[in-house]
């Protein structure tokens, strides 16, 4: 049987631009290949490494040199024992070759890694950026990159199916982040899903527009500069 060791020293974040904040380069791409590369102790924690190649098509922060970035990720270390598998908090990284993901990173003696071990920072996209899209973000005004952000992960809530009976659905795993990015400008998109056949999406996308309501959040709110 299998176990993980130990408690895991990391937090994960609490919204999307930490994510930002604490990454020096922030990529959306295609993986390509991902292989295991051994036992690693990070932040003092032992972790199996893995190293992924990735096909990059849109940088939002940070510089990436051409469109091939090998990267490393994390994932839990696991021992043998007597006692069985037990897992129980937030979601962990796991890179699928051919997905399309949103990658936060930070630079390291050793090349690119995960800007976080262990956890699932990344955000799951559709598998082509919206059509004419800008390739390259980094030195634009922080609005309209957090909305090119923002566009890339309502395209992949969009695309979600509808969820089973009692479900929310993995629509509703994005609702948070667009909210962190466009406050009350996200309004608009959680109308789409008041029309879904799912009762459960629609309570979803309601909680959220009873919060931008209750915050009295306008569209126009200036952005604020990293670390604000």
């Amino acid at each position: 049987m299998l176990a993980p060791q130990a408690s895991l020293p990391w937090t994960f974040p609490g919204d999307l631009r930490e994510r930002l904040r604490m990454s020096d380069l922030v990529v959306s791409g295609t993986i390509e290949k991902t292989a295991s590369d051994g036992i690693r102790t990070v932040d003092g924690a032992e972790v199996t490494a893995h190293t992924a190649h990735v096909r990059v098509d849109r940088v939002f922060q940070g510089s990436a040199a051409g469109e091939k970035l090998r990267f490393a990720w994390f994932s839990l270390h696991m021992v043998t024992t007597g006692g069985g598998f037990a897992y129980s908090g937030p979601p962990l990284a796991d890179f699928r070759p051919g997905k399309r993901y949103l990658i936060f990173l930070k630079r390291a003696r050793s090349g690119w890694e995960v800007a976080m071990p262990v956890y699932a920072i990344e955000e799951k996209l559709v598998a082509t950026p919206p059509r004419g899209a800008l390739r390259n973000l980094s030195q634009v005004l922080l609005q309209q990159r957090y909305e090119a952000l923002a566009e890339e992960l309502e395209n992949a809530a969009l695309a979600q199916p509808v969820p089973p009976t009692g479900m929310t659905g993995e629509a509703a795993m994005y609702f948070p982040s667009v909210f962190d990015l466009l406050g009350g400008c996200a309004e608009p998109f959680y109308r789409r899903f008041l029309s879904s056949p799912s009762p459960e999406l629609r309570g979803a996308a309601s909680t959220w527009l009873d919060l931008i309501r209750s915050r009295h959040l306008m569209c126009k709110v200036p952005f604020a500069q990293p670390g604000q």
